[in-house]
């Protein structure tokens, strides 16, 4: 007679991430902050199919219900018992309730930051996506098209020699250099202000830099979010290489989510080993450059004072995952009239825009609802401007201002230095 298999495999889990799932204590303590409970435990937002949960039920999509859920399955497969006597079936709809909860989540990793047994949850959350895709459970919704729409090279399905059309004409791309700017999805084809406004400082400080235009291609966090690893290792070996050929020596990003995929999953696609080249945020670039003396205050030739009251939403790849905090901020205090104050969640416990993980493509309404509160969070600071280091926050915010009646905008950090030093913002004609 044959051996049943697990309802639920062990597939993808590392052996410590087998064991983080058993150190969960229940404290309870991620309750207090995950950005995707609080709206179903406010009843902001409610999952499909989940109509009428009562506040039990609604602890399903608490990080640490989650846990307890995953370590139930997994000892009913692999457990003593299981062991003895084979493992104990659970009904599929039992674990694709588990799957759906799973991916209800931003993958922010507050979760983990306030943890008090330490454990890597974003890590574990993504191992379990990845095991679900491979057994036909996964992904979610609208995120099952992430992966023809990459046929095109991008997330956008968007035409690839379209990637530099919104460059303006006077500013200057080399064919090669030690410095690249990686655009990204969202601002080659989406927040072109943000691409312009990059360029546009860097060549006023006369930082000289190359892109790969047609030949960068998506950085693929979309599909490593959601556990879709297929084309992983094709796409991002392709943009080292590419970046190899043009002797980049250090890449710089304007968006969190492309610098922090590139900083701690491509390592792990790419063929040659460690990366050939240093990732960094583009605030830290110029914050180091600041602190080495290649730059001063004086370059940056300020014009125009902003006369507003600016707060700065940290993006959960460039802080809680890459660790910059600080980089942004010093630069922010250089910029003329610029009354900077703190949101009350700021840095390591800051609040997740809620666009990450897949959540804007695949719950969207969901997305929304937690952009709207990061809103109201500058409202209560009495902020003229949010403003962050990523033009897919950038994008969720942006909807959630306009869906509420609200006077603050939203900025991203190139925008507000390329006004203050009064640089062009125009897009060409052919965006």
């Amino acid at each position: 007679m044959a051996r049943k298999e697990p309802s639920l495999t062990t597939e993808r889990f590392t052996t410590s991430q087998l064991l983080e799932i058993d150190a969960c204590t229940r404290c309870g303590e991620c309750l207090n902050w995950c950005p995707v409970y609080e709206e179903i435990q406010e009843e902001t937002f409610t999952p499909e199919g989940r109509e009428g949960m009562n506040d039990v039920q609604k602890m399903d999509f608490a990080p640490k219900n989650k846990l307890t859920g995953m370590r139930e399955m997994i000892n009913k497969g692999y457990g003593l018992r299981a062991k003895l006597f084979g493992p104990r079936q659970i009904p599929e709809d039992d674990v694709l309730k588990l799957k759906d909860e799973i991916y209800h989540c931003t993958t922010c990793g507050i979760c983990g930051t306030v943890c008090e047994a330490s454990i890597n949850t974003v890590e574990v959350w993504e191992s379990f996506r990845r095991n679900a895709v491979i057994n036909k459970r996964g992904p979610y919704g609208k995120q099952t098209g992430f992966v023809d729409l990459l046929a095109s090279h991008n997330v956008f399905a968007a035409d690839q020699e379209d990637r530099l059309c919104w460059v303006p004409e006077d500013v200057e791309i080399k064919d090669k250099a030690e410095v690249a700017y990686f655009t990204g999805c969202t601002a080659a084809f989406r927040m072109q202000r943000v691409g312009v406004a990059t360029t546009r400082v860097l060549q006023a400080l006369n930082i000289p830099f190359t892109m790969l235009g047609p030949e960068e291609w998506c950085c693929v966090s979309v599909l490593i979010r959601t556990g879709q690893l297929e084309l992983a290792s094709e796409f991002v070996n392709h943009n080292i290489d590419a970046m190899v050929k043009k002797g980049v020596k250090t890449v710089i990003y304007a968006c969190a989510g492309c610098h922090r995929t590139s900083k701690i999953d491509w390592p792990k696609f790419y063929e040659g080993g460690d990366l050939p080249f240093e990732t960094i945020a583009i605030s830290e670039y110029m914050d180091r450059l600041l602190n080495d003396g290649t730059l001063s205050e004086s370059d940056f030739d300020w014009k125009n004072p902003l006369k507003q009251r600016v707060t700065f939403h940290d993006s959960c790849h460039t802080g809680r995952h890459c660790g910059v905090y600080d980089a942004p901020r010093r630069i922010y205090d250089m910029v003329p009239g610029a009354d900077f104050v703190e949101m009350a969640r700021t840095r390591e416990l800051q609040r997740c825009c809620g666009a990450g993980g897949g959540i804007k493509a695949g719950v969207s309404d969901l997305a929304l609802k937690m952009a709207q509160k990061r809103v109201q969070d500058a409202e209560l600071v009495n902020a003229d401007i949010i403003t962050c280091t990523c033009p897919f926050c950038r994008r969720n915010i942006m909807d959630g201002i306009n869906a509420m009646d609200t006077n603050i905008i939203f900025k991203d950090q190139q925008e507000i230095l390329a006004e203050a030093m009064g640089l062009d913002l125009t897009l060409p004609d052919n965006p």
